[in-house]
């Protein structure tokens, strides 16, 4: 599903990702964790096609990088990220923010097809937004903006679902909300890969069965989530102790 191959990206004069060196396969869904600064951000956008590497392979859904088109590829991606939340303007219909997952645009203008209304429709009924058809995108809670820009993610059915820190703005109900959701996702026929971004270990749901830490740019560890959770592991990440990781995890 994903291939790099000692990927390094620079930006500002600053290597953020180095020597990175990855494979995800069909079937499983990745969480992906580190401090701030650590690379996270700039690791999802590579993956999506907004970031070129300096160095290294990259390859998604078999497609390399310097003989696809990025435009092409991103319509078989779905990206959630803060920045698309950022962007959207608030007087958006919730219909068209839905839409605009088919151009990778932020927010949709012009006429839909049958095609697209459709979809629209079947991502509404997905998420239990359909009463909310209309509606504006300032108008919308958190969470029910969160809802809005997965159906727009969702909307082209991609072979790949990111999501970079999805849930940080929800409260605890928004957040259990989407949690359902997610796991009804990730268990659904020709469900997506799904590779998610979280500073929180309760947003790794049990789907979520291969880890990929990261500390200063590098890889740190990659593999099973039981041993990305053991304290050791978790402390060197964050660089903590041991001990101050524990007491924070009681």
């Amino acid at each position: 599903m994903l291939s790099l191959k000692n990927v390094f990206v620079r930006k500002g004069g600053k290597d953020i990702l180095k020597d990175i060196t990855w494979v995800t396969c069909p079937g499983e869904h990745w969480f992906v964790m580190g401090g701030n600064g650590s690379g996270k951000t700039t690791l999802m956008e590579l993956l999506a096609g907004y970031v070129w590497p300096q160095r290294g392979e990259v390859a998604v859904l078999g497609e390399k990088f310097g003989r696809v088109n990025l435009l092409d590829l991103r319509g078989r991606v779905g990206f959630v990220s803060p920045w698309i939340f950022r962007r959207m303007a608030q007087e958006v219909p919730l219909e068209d923010v839905v839409a605009s997952g088919f151009d990778g645009s932020v927010g949709h203008c012009g006429r839909k097809s049958a095609k697209v209304s459709a979809a629209v429709r079947r991502q509404l009924r997905f998420f239990g937004c359909e009463d909310l058809k209309g509606r504006e995108f300032g108008t919308l809670s958190s969470g029910q903006q969160l809802k809005a820009v997965l159906a727009r993610a969702l909307v082209h059915l991609p072979r790949i679902l990111i999501l970079d820190e999805p849930f940080s703005l929800l409260d605890i109900g928004a957040r259990l909300d989407m949690y359902s959701l997610l796991l009804k996702l990730a268990e659904a026929k020709n469900a997506p890969q799904i590779i998610m971004v979280t500073h929180h270990r309760e947003d790794i749901l049990p789907v979520f069965t291969r880890g990929l830490l990261l500390k200063d740019g590098r890889i740190l560890y990659k593999g099973p989530r039981e041993k990305a959770f053991q304290p050791g592991v978790l402390a060197k990440c964050f660089g903590l102790s041991v001990a101050t990781l524990k007491k924070v995890l009681v």
